[in-house]
C-alpha cells in the first residue's frame, strides 16, 4: 500500500524501479563521497531509465508521470543550485529520481534530504567550532533579505567561505525515509 503523496501510480509501488532507484543512489553516493561528482552519465541513464520503464509499463501516461516528476525534481532543487547550496549533479539526480518515482517521492525525498542536511551541518558546524561566526554571517543575510527586501543577497551567498560536505550524506537517508514511509 502507497502511503506517500502523489505515489497513486502503479508504477511507484513495482520492485523494479525500486532496484533501479537504489542502484543509481549507490552509485552517486559512492562517486559523490569519493570523487565529488555525479557524472552527467549517471543522472541521464536514471532519467532516461524511469521515462522508458513508465512508458513500456503504462504507456503515455506512465511517459507523463515520468516527466511530471522528473520536472519536479529538477525544479525543486534549482533555487539551492542558484544560491551556491549543492552542485548541478544534485539537481539532476533529482530529476532521475522524480522520473523513478514520481513527483509526490521525489518531493518528500527533497524535504527529508535538506532536513538531513541541516542536522549535518549542524553537527559539521560543532565539530568544528565554528557556530557562532556562521550564525552572524547568516543573521546578517536574514536581515538583508527579509527587512531590507535585498534578493541580491541569495546569490551573495555563494560567494560566502561555507563548511561543504557532499549533499549524498543527506539524499541516502533522505531517499531512504521517502521509501520507508511510502512503501514499508
Amino acid at each position: 500500500m502507497d502511503r506517500g503523496i502523489g505515489l497513486e501510480n502503479s508504477g511507484g509501488g513495482n520492485r523494479v524501479v525500486h532496484i533501479m532507484l537504489f542502484l543509481i543512489i549507490g552509485i552517486a553516493f559512492v562517486l559523490d563521497a569519493s570523487k565529488a561528482i555525479i557524472p552527467n552519465v549517471l543522472t541521464m541513464m536514471g532519467t532516461l531509465m524511469g521515462v522508458g520503464y513508465h512508458g513500456a509499463t503504462e504507456g503515455w501516461s506512465g511517459i507523463g508521470y515520468a516527466v511530471t516528476g522528473s520536472l519536479t525534481g529538477f525544479m525543486a532543487m534549482l533555487l539551492l543550485y542558484l544560491i551556491g547550496a549543492l552542485g548541478a549533479g544534485d539537481v539532476k539526480l533529482f530529476a532521475a529520481i522524480g522520473a523513478m518515482m514520481g513527483t509526490g517521492f521525489v518531493l518528500q525525498t527533497g524535504v527529508y534530504a535538506i532536513c538531513c542536511a541541516g542536522v549535518i551541518g549542524a553537527i559539521v558546524l560543532i565539530v568544528r567550532r565554528k557556530v557562532r561566526a556562521t550564525s552572524a554571517r547568516l543573521t546578517g543575510w536574514l536581515f538583508t533579505f527579509i527587512a531590507l527586501r535585498r534578493i541580491e543577497g541569495l546569490f551573495e551567498l555563494q560567494e560566502q567561505p561555507n563548511l561543504k560536505f557532499p549533499f549524498m550524506y543527506a539524499v541516502v537517508p533522505g531517499v531512504a525515509m521517502a521509501w520507508y514511509y511510502s512503501f514499508v
